[in-house]
């Protein structure tokens, strides 16, 4: 079982965990159904992606544990506190932790929770749950983070807390950097043994080193669209999840991720709403189904 988690920028939604079904301009998650503007916002544009994805590929579509918190960090408490009572229940194959609000304790105990499982799930982060890993030392108990530059430049940089603090420039971190930064990244501690690190130039990296560089489809108009590195990991989750090796999981996501771009034939003014209808088939072209 995949297990999808985060919260989603919306007042009065409360914890709510259920199977997840995608279909464009809707997601239903449980008795719960998002619409509109609320498919296309961080961890619905996840959880989205991986549903799309798990319907082409043929695996078993994700469950997801959501809940509404505009910045304040008590859905994510909530959120945090509930699953680390019910995972030991019900353990999923894999979790996956997206947009969370920062915090010590819940999130701790969550991990500790899910390592304590025989058979623990394979855990993945991105987003505020990576840096979040991160900033609490625990990176390394983590089997895969997806980060972009920005938020890779964060984990190699040993001192810093947050990523304002950073001493390189997050910002002009380009792929001729992506291979030094992943390996002192995992030297210091602060990586896991997978990355995807999504970028122009897409990196494969295990245990601190390149494996892999996707290039192609390249689709320039793809990188203003907000939540396209949501897509990725949404989709490599729902790939791991149907036993794909990981780092092939990797590389395909983003081929996935690229195709569907191409298909979109997006614009400025293309919202991620718009690109992930196109995942399905491109799930279908990239793995020959």
């Amino acid at each position: 079982m995949l297990l999808l988690v985060g919260t989603i920028p919306m007042e009065g939604l409360p914890i709510t965990f259920g199977k997840v079904h995608y279909q464009p301009d809707k997601l239903t998650i449980g008795d719960y159904a998002l619409e509109g503007k609320y498919v296309m916002l961080g961890t619905a544009a996840m959880i989205s992606a991986a549903s799309a994805a798990c319907q082409a590929a043929g695996i078993e579509e994700p469950y997801a544990a959501v809940i509404g918190d505009i910045g304040m960090g008590d859905g994510t408490i909530k959120l945090l506190k509930y699953l680390t009572e019910e995972i030991v229940k019900t353990p999923p194959s894999v979790m996956t932790l997206h947009y969370i609000l920062p915090t010590r304790d819940p999130f701790t105990n969550l991990i500790n929770a899910a390592h304590s499982i025989p058979n623990r799930p394979f855990l993945i982060t991105d987003a505020g749950a990576l840096l979040n890993a991160k900033a609490v030392k625990f990176s390394q108990k983590f089997d895969l983070f997806t980060p972009d530059p920005g938020e890779l430049s964060f984990l190699a940089d040993p001192d810093a807390a947050h990523p304002a603090y950073v001493q390189h420039f997050i910002f002009n971190v380009d792929q001729t950097e992506v291979p030094k930064l992943s390996q002192e990244a995992y030297d210091n501690g602060d990586a896991p043994r997978y990355m995807l690190v999504k970028a122009p130039i897409d990196h494969v990296i295990v245990e601190g080193k390149v494996v892999s560089v996707i290039k192609e489809p390249n689709v320039p108009e793809l990188e203003p669209i907000g939540g396209t590195g949501d897509t990725i990991t949404g989709v490599v989750s729902a790939l791991i999840s149907g036993g794909m090796d990981v780092a092939e999981a990797c590389a395909a996501a983003c081929k996935i991720n690229r195709t569907a771009g191409e298909l979109a034939k997006p614009n400025p003014a293309t919202t991620i709403a718009q690109f992930i209808p196109f995942i399905p088939e491109a799930v279908k072209k990239v793995l020959n189904k």
